[in-house]
């Protein structure tokens, strides 16, 4: 085993174990905060491996590290343990390390479905051979951890202001993304059967999402210390967020000049990455407002991760083509 993987198995392994520390903390939060803090340095450590590993990675390839599916991925899990290093605090470490340490657990098990090719160094194609790639590339892996927080926290605040129906129906609509992208990344169903299930589906889960989210609006909501924490920590992770995710839509248009001669082709990536800037500025805006609640402010915050991953990995694998196909398996 090389240094690399031996880090790599490290994160994974030290993400897991916190993952069931935090649970097992947040059940007993009273008594177990000595525990709750030993989840948090595994979290470290496994940030440390991460780290180390892409470091590794990158000295071997002689190149930044992000060329394909899996290297993606083991950047995507290093920007979400920065997340959770930037945004905890006292209250929300114990949920939102449970939240970090579970979504990390599932990239590192996604990543390790993929083929053993991807896990090997190669050469880079000739499309990403350019200085664009290392700056376009990075701010929008870490706005997309960010805005997968904000979208997981967004449901636990709907959760505890009493919109339980739309809370569900939002994990329903999360786990449809989730097992689609799946599907068409190891190739277990054709593009016509994702597509179908995958909009199809997404369309009843959204449509019965804004039914129950507009009956649940006549009860009175709760405001607790949980849900002003949830609140505060999606503000915060959008707001870092939607910069980054703005200067990689920038610069992504300058290296599609470079390498197209246009700026913007409206390509189906970059037309989705203009629908996820939007949906997320449509947040900022109506969090500028005083008299938007925090229950539809949530409700927004989860659209947008929807449309975060369909920009980050759905368009590539429900076989929608496109121009931005360097992650595709073959």
């Amino acid at each position: 085993m090389n240094a690399e993987a031996l880090f790599v198995n490290a994160a994974g392994f030290s993400s897991l174990f916190a993952f069931w520390i935090f649970a097992i903390a947040s059940a007993f939060q009273a008594r177990l905060r000595v525990v709750g803090a030993a989840g948090v340095h595994l979290l470290v450590f496994c940030f440390v491996c991460i780290s180390i590993s892409l470091l590794v990675r990158a000295l071997g390839a002689d190149r930044f590290p992000i060329a394909n599916l899996y290297e993606s991925l083991l950047f995507f899990s290093w920007g979400l343990l920065l997340a959770f290093v930037v945004l905890r605090n006292r209250i929300s470490t114990l949920y939102l390390g449970c939240l970090t340490a579970l979504c990390v657990s599932l990239v590192f098990l996604y990543a390790s479905w993929l083929p053993p090719g991807l896990h090997e160094i190669r050469p880079l194609m000739p499309a990403l051979v350019s200085f664009w790639r290392v700056i376009h590339v990075p701010p929008l892996i870490v706005s997309y951890a960010f805005f997968l927080i904000s979208g997981l926290v967004a449901i636990l605040n709907l959760w505890s202001a009493r919109r339980r129906m739309t809370a569900i129906c939002c994990l329903m609509a999360l786990t449809l993304c989730v097992v689609c992208v799946f599907l068409g990344t190891l190739k277990l169903a054709s593009a016509q059967v994702i597509n179908l299930l995958f909009w199809f589906g997404l369309s009843v889960s959204l449509v019965a999402m804004f039914l129950l989210f507009y009956m649940e609006t006549k009860i009175a909501p709760v405001t607790t210390e949980f849900c002003g924490m949830t609140d505060a920590i999606c503000q915060k992770s959008i707001s870092i967020a939607f910069p980054l995710l703005t200067f990689g839509i920038i610069t992504g248009a300058f290296w599609a000049n470079h390498a197209w001669g246009a700026y913007w082709t409206w390509d189906p990536k970059e037309s989705m990455s203009l629908a996820t800037w939007l949906s997320y500025a449509a947040y900022l805006h109506l969090r500028a407002r005083d008299d938007c609640r925090t229950d539809s402010l949530s409700l927004c915050a989860f659209l947008g991760l929807l449309l975060t991953i369909l920009t980050y990995l759905g368009f590539t694998f429900m076989g929608l083509g496109g121009l931005h196909t360097y992650g595709n398996l073959a």
